[in-house]
């Protein structure tokens, strides 16, 4: 039967995959639902919420709101909550209901606009998608809203201190120190990382093994967009060398810098050498012969890089990625596999006899009667906090951990 989960939970979706990247900015974030989805979000689906401040709140819909299109009760409600919160712009996050009867973001977005001056990001996600084309919808709405070439009402606002038509010199905002990062390093490249969020990435929100890996390649100062960047980084994210993609969720935004403005990317999740050199021994105790990684494709990518590479004394006969999320064909090798059923991911491993499986212990129960070795790779997307780190050390400790 299509969609039934006997031994899955369901997986993050993409209004949620929405708000993990916004979650940093500092804008208010508006659930456009009835109350149900901000609960499953904020209770769930966002690892920084006990720990970190962002303002998210429900359009609190009911039936008849919803129905008639009563927009502007919406909008004054949202212009009430503004009078209490210091916001940088508004987002509006989309749920079935807004998706159902059709809401015309763009007109609320002009609506809110003439009447906050507050630029205003919606994202148009449906509560039935997965997490992350949720991530990819909100990047390219972000960085179409704030991009200085762009000039949208975030551009403007940055630039000029409202939304106002006015030119943007980029060297006048480079005079008044409203290029971000790009403006203050020191490093001879200046490279972005599009993708990352907390869903799908080591240590819930912990970005410091990125920066180490990058640091080992030579770059220093990276601007990692939602996570240590600010909206001034997005606003100047066509001045960057390249783009590193370390999520399927970046890919879109990445390829759209690229076609319109130049800006190389490259698909990869960059890892410290003693991350990828402690996974590798974990995993070649087992002797594997056929390994099966499940995870998000770019991340479990990097790690059959990895293990390809420090087995050439038991050579491996093959290392394949699965995943029920976004599998981009630019890094898509022959055997990977699309899942989008539950039990795909059991004919699947005894099709292809893998001995070894790779992934959320949570999965390990959609492979009963399973003989094989299963070792931890934990997904947030997948398990929330059942098997979520609160750092990328606590993270690599439960990876490659065998589950029983």
């Amino acid at each position: 039967m299509k969609g039934l989960r006997k031994y899955l939970s369901p997986f993050t979706p993409d209004q949620s995959g929405a708000v993990s990247v916004l979650f940093h900015y500092g804008g208010m974030l508006i659930i456009m639902d009835a109350g149900g989805c901000v609960g499953n979000i904020c209770g769930y689906d966002e690892p920084r919420w006990d720990k970190k401040k962002s303002a998210i709140f429900s359009a609190a819909l009911r039936d008849l709101d919803a129905i008639l299109g009563r927009d502007e009760l919406l909008i004054q409600k949202t212009k009430e909550a503004l009078g209490d919160i210091d916001a940088k712009f508004v987002g509006l996050i989309g749920t079935p209901v807004p998706a159902v009867i059709a809401t015309d973001y763009r007109a609320l977005k002009r609506l809110m606009e003439t009447d906050y001056e507050v630029p205003v990001v919606p994202v148009e996600t449906n509560g039935i998608d997965m997490y992350d084309e949720g991530v990819s919808r909100a990047f390219l709405q972000i960085l179409k809203n704030y991009l200085y070439e762009e000039d949208g009402s975030g551009a403007r606002f940055i630039a000029n201190g409202s939304l106002e038509q006015k030119a943007i010199s980029l060297e006048e905002l480079g005079k008044l120190g409203k290029l971000g990062k790009i403006d203050k390093s020191n490093a001879s490249e200046r490279v972005g990382v599009i993708g990352f969020t907390p869903l799908d990435t080591p240590g819930s929100g912990d970005y410091d093994d990125m920066v180490t890996a990058l640091g080992e390649q030579g770059v220093d100062n990276p601007v990692i967009y939602g996570m240590n960047d600010t909206l001034e980084d997005v606003a100047a994210a066509a001045h960057v060398d390249r783009n590193i993609v370390v999520s399927p969720g970046g890919v879109k935004p990445a390829r759209w810098l690229s076609d319109k403005y130049g800006v190389p990317y490259e698909i990869c999740y960059p890892l410290p050498q003693d991350r990828a050199d402690e996974f590798s021994r974990k995993l070649i105790v087992h002797e594997p012969r056929k390994v099966l990684i499940v995870h998000q494709q770019v991340f479990a990518n990097s790690l059959r890089d990895v293990l390809i590479g420090t087995s050439e004394d038991k050579p491996l006969e093959r290392v394949d990625v699965a995943s029920w999320f976004m599998m981009s064909k630019e890094v898509r090798q022959e055997h990977d596999t699309k899942l989008n059923e539950e039990d795909e991911l059991m004919k699947l491993v005894d099709a292809e006899g893998y001995d070894v499986v790779i992934g959320d212990p949570l999965i390990k129960r959609a492979l009963p009667g399973w003989k094989g070795t299963f070792l931890s790779l934990p997904h947030f997307a997948i398990s929330a906090s059942l098997y979520s780190s609160e750092s990328d050390e606590e993270y690599w400790e439960k990876a490659g951990v065998v589950v029983r």
